[in-house]
């Protein structure tokens, strides 16, 4: 979610290394970049679930009827999100570790208020440590623009987007944190917002 929130021709996977390597340039040279914090009430077990289903994740995310209503599909390792402010594109995860991952996504925006920045990539990194039933996490989102253009724009608008990118991330890490809690402590619940095939997935996964 929180990539939420966050990217449109879906194509092969590159080699990892290659990925790596993209992801290494564009944080070296990132024209903005994000940094938050959060601790929720969760297992490791259950935090490490949903970092590896982020598609059902989507699935509950519309169930829960959060806004905005993002819609997210995977075709193999690439998982597509679009939003209804104009933001869309594709997230490659290329690093995963215990408690954290790494995705690369590639998007476009398309918004009245920024003509000028169309195309943009970006690395969302998260790091976490689970300690008495609680999960205390790092995320870092490093963007830049896809054009010189949409690098001064950017560069301008830096506090201006720094405040909205903020506002963003933390609203959906309210609901997010709910989704999140509700799955460790009563999946039955949560459960019973599903049907068909993304109940029988949420089943297998959370209530073995």
């Amino acid at each position: 979610m929180l990539l939420l929130a966050l990217f449109a021709i879906l194509r092969a996977a590159p080699a990892t290394a290659d990925i790596e390597a993209r992801a290494r340039q564009l944080i070296d040279a990132a024209d903005v970049t994000y940094t938050t914090s959060f601790t929720w009430s969760c297992s490791a077990t259950t935090w490490e679930q949903i970092i590896d289903h982020p598609l059902l994740m989507g699935a509950l995310w519309k169930a829960y009827g959060y806004a905005p209503a993002y819609k997210t599909s995977a075709r193999g390792d690439t998982l597509h999100v679009a939003d209804p402010t104009g933001l869309v594109g594709d997230a490659l995860r290329f690093h995963r570790e215990p408690g954290g991952a790494s995705y690369l996504v590639d998007g476009k925006l398309d918004h009245w208020a920024v003509p000028f920045f169309n195309e943009a990539s970006a690395v969302f990194v998260l790091k976490s440590r689970s300690a008495q039933g609680r999960i205390t996490a790092d995320l870092k989102v490093y963007v830049r623009a896809g054009s010189a253009v949409g690098s001064l724009v950017l560069q301008a608008a830096k506090p201006l987007l720094a405040k909205h990118v903020d506002n963003r991330v933390s609203l959906n890490l309210q609901d997010a944190r709910r989704i999140v809690e509700d799955i460790d402590t009563s999946p039955a619940r949560v459960a019973a917002r599903l049907s068909g095939k993304t109940l029988r997935q949420f089943e297998t996964i959370f209530q073995k």
